[in-house]
Protein backbone atom coordinates (compact mmCIF):
# COMPACT_ATOMS: atom_id res chain seq x y z
CA UNK A 1 0.00 0.00 0.00
CA UNK A 2 2.90 2.35 -0.69
CA UNK A 3 2.18 5.56 -2.06
CA UNK A 4 -1.25 6.04 -0.50
CA UNK A 5 -2.53 7.67 1.95
CA UNK A 6 -2.73 5.32 5.20
CA UNK A 7 -5.81 7.13 7.83
CA UNK A 8 -6.25 5.44 11.04
CA UNK A 9 -9.92 5.15 11.97
CA UNK A 10 -11.78 4.30 15.27
CA UNK A 11 -13.54 0.91 15.21
CA UNK A 12 -16.34 -0.26 14.75
CA UNK A 13 -16.66 0.05 11.48
CA UNK A 14 -19.73 -0.84 9.66
CA UNK A 15 -20.23 -2.22 5.51
CA UNK A 16 -23.93 -1.76 4.88
CA UNK A 17 -23.51 -3.87 1.61
CA UNK A 18 -23.03 -7.50 0.77
CA UNK A 19 -19.12 -8.33 1.23
CA UNK A 20 -17.81 -12.03 0.18
CA UNK A 21 -14.66 -14.05 0.70
CA UNK A 22 -12.40 -12.88 -2.09
CA UNK A 23 -9.01 -14.30 -0.97
CA UNK A 24 -7.47 -15.84 1.21
CA UNK A 25 -3.27 -15.69 0.42
CA UNK A 26 -1.91 -18.62 2.91
CA UNK A 27 1.97 -17.88 2.37
CA UNK A 28 0.98 -14.33 2.74
CA UNK A 29 -1.28 -14.92 5.68
CA UNK A 30 -3.39 -12.36 3.97
CA UNK A 31 -7.65 -12.43 3.86
CA UNK A 32 -9.37 -10.17 1.65
CA UNK A 33 -13.47 -9.53 1.47
CA UNK A 34 -14.55 -7.68 -1.48
CA UNK A 35 -18.23 -5.96 -1.89
CA UNK A 36 -18.42 -5.71 -5.53
CA UNK A 37 -19.81 -2.76 -7.35
CA UNK A 38 -23.33 -2.90 -8.34
CA UNK A 39 -24.77 0.16 -9.89
CA UNK A 40 -28.41 -1.67 -9.40
CA UNK A 41 -28.77 -1.99 -6.08
CA UNK A 42 -27.08 1.70 -5.87
CA UNK A 43 -23.14 0.55 -4.94
CA UNK A 44 -21.83 2.53 -6.94
CA UNK A 45 -18.35 1.53 -5.55
CA UNK A 46 -16.43 -1.81 -4.88
CA UNK A 47 -15.25 -2.21 -1.00
CA UNK A 48 -12.08 -4.43 0.02
CA UNK A 49 -11.72 -5.12 3.82
CA UNK A 50 -8.04 -6.80 4.38
CA UNK A 51 -6.90 -8.73 7.27
CA UNK A 52 -2.61 -9.10 7.58
CA UNK A 53 -0.92 -11.08 9.26
CA UNK A 54 -3.87 -13.58 9.95
CA UNK A 55 -3.05 -15.89 12.87
CA UNK A 56 -6.52 -17.47 13.30
CA UNK A 57 -10.35 -16.99 11.91
CA UNK A 58 -13.85 -18.40 11.92
CA UNK A 59 -15.72 -16.50 9.16
CA UNK A 60 -18.28 -17.06 6.65
CA UNK A 61 -17.86 -16.77 3.04
CA UNK A 62 -20.61 -13.94 2.68
CA UNK A 63 -21.78 -11.29 4.63
CA UNK A 64 -25.09 -9.56 3.91
CA UNK A 65 -23.65 -6.60 5.82
CA UNK A 66 -20.60 -6.95 8.12
CA UNK A 67 -19.65 -4.85 10.96
CA UNK A 68 -15.89 -4.91 12.77
CA UNK A 69 -14.94 -4.56 16.35
CA UNK A 70 -12.36 -4.84 18.26
CA UNK A 71 -12.73 -8.09 20.49
CA UNK A 72 -14.17 -7.47 24.38
CA UNK A 73 -11.39 -8.12 26.71
CA UNK A 74 -13.54 -11.66 28.00
CA UNK A 75 -13.66 -12.57 24.05
CA UNK A 76 -10.01 -12.15 23.55
CA UNK A 77 -9.21 -14.23 26.54
CA UNK A 78 -11.45 -17.03 25.15
CA UNK A 79 -9.58 -16.84 21.91
CA UNK A 80 -6.48 -16.50 23.24
CA UNK A 81 -7.18 -19.43 25.26
CA UNK A 82 -8.09 -21.62 22.60
CA UNK A 83 -4.88 -20.78 20.59
CA UNK A 84 -1.58 -21.53 22.89
CA UNK A 85 0.57 -19.29 20.34
CA UNK A 86 1.93 -16.30 21.69
CA UNK A 87 0.09 -13.35 20.08
CA UNK A 88 3.12 -10.90 19.65
CA UNK A 89 1.02 -8.03 17.42
CA UNK A 90 -2.03 -9.76 16.81
CA UNK A 91 -4.96 -8.11 17.92
CA UNK A 92 -8.90 -10.26 17.54
CA UNK A 93 -11.32 -8.78 15.47
CA UNK A 94 -14.67 -9.66 15.69
CA UNK A 95 -16.97 -9.59 12.73
CA UNK A 96 -20.66 -9.28 13.01
CA UNK A 97 -23.97 -8.53 11.17
CA UNK A 98 -27.15 -7.97 12.15
CA UNK A 99 -28.00 -10.97 14.23
CA UNK A 100 -24.92 -10.73 16.50
CA UNK A 101 -21.14 -12.26 16.39
CA UNK A 102 -20.61 -14.04 13.32
CA UNK A 103 -17.37 -14.73 13.12
CA UNK A 104 -13.42 -13.42 14.45
CA UNK A 105 -9.97 -13.24 12.45
CA UNK A 106 -6.96 -12.78 14.93
CA UNK A 107 -4.62 -10.52 13.01
CA UNK A 108 -2.45 -7.80 12.50
CA UNK A 109 -4.04 -5.40 10.92
CA UNK A 110 -7.19 -4.65 8.71
CA UNK A 111 -7.41 -2.30 6.26
CA UNK A 112 -10.29 -1.09 3.85
CA UNK A 113 -10.83 1.17 0.88
CA UNK A 114 -13.32 1.78 -1.92
CA UNK A 115 -12.36 2.52 -5.53
CA UNK A 116 -14.74 3.08 -8.64
CA UNK A 117 -13.31 0.43 -10.16
CA UNK A 118 -15.47 -2.25 -12.04
CA UNK A 119 -16.41 -6.11 -10.98
CA UNK A 120 -13.47 -8.50 -11.86
CA UNK A 121 -10.53 -6.74 -11.65
CA UNK A 122 -7.38 -7.80 -9.31
CA UNK A 123 -7.10 -6.44 -5.72
CA UNK A 124 -6.32 -2.50 -5.23
CA UNK A 125 -5.02 -3.17 -1.31
CA UNK A 126 -3.21 -5.83 -2.46
CA UNK A 127 -1.86 -5.53 -6.34
CA UNK A 128 1.13 -7.28 -5.74
CA UNK A 129 -0.38 -10.52 -5.26
CA UNK A 130 -1.72 -11.78 -8.65
CA UNK A 131 -5.37 -12.44 -7.76
CA UNK A 132 -7.78 -13.90 -10.42
CA UNK A 133 -8.99 -11.50 -13.09
CA UNK A 134 -12.39 -12.54 -14.22
CA UNK A 135 -11.96 -10.09 -17.33
CA UNK A 136 -8.61 -9.64 -18.19
CA UNK A 137 -9.61 -7.28 -21.11
CA UNK A 138 -10.84 -4.56 -18.88
CA UNK A 139 -8.92 -2.25 -17.59
CA UNK A 140 -7.93 -1.76 -13.85
CA UNK A 141 -9.38 1.12 -12.12
CA UNK A 142 -7.51 3.95 -10.35
CA UNK A 143 -6.37 3.02 -6.81
CA UNK A 144 -8.36 4.80 -3.77
CA UNK A 145 -6.71 8.09 -2.87
CA UNK A 146 -7.09 6.94 0.87
CA UNK A 147 -7.04 3.54 3.07
CA UNK A 148 -8.26 3.07 6.17
CA UNK A 149 -7.13 1.17 8.99
CA UNK A 150 -8.03 0.46 12.92
CA UNK A 151 -5.86 2.70 15.31
CA UNK A 152 -3.15 1.10 17.12
CA UNK A 153 -4.34 -0.77 20.26
CA UNK A 154 -4.06 1.63 23.41
CA UNK A 155 -2.15 -0.05 26.46
CA UNK A 156 -2.49 -3.26 27.36
CA UNK A 157 -0.16 -6.65 27.09
CA UNK A 158 1.12 -7.90 23.71
CA UNK A 159 1.84 -11.01 25.20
Amino acid sequence: MAGRKTEPVDLPVSFERPLRLFAYVVGHSQLLFRGERDTEAGLATTVELLFTDVGALSIRDHYPSLTVRLASETEEERLRAADGRRWHDWRAFVLETGSGGDGHVVAGGVFWAESSGPAGYRSFLIPSYDLPRFHPDRPLPSEPDTVHTARPRRGGSTS
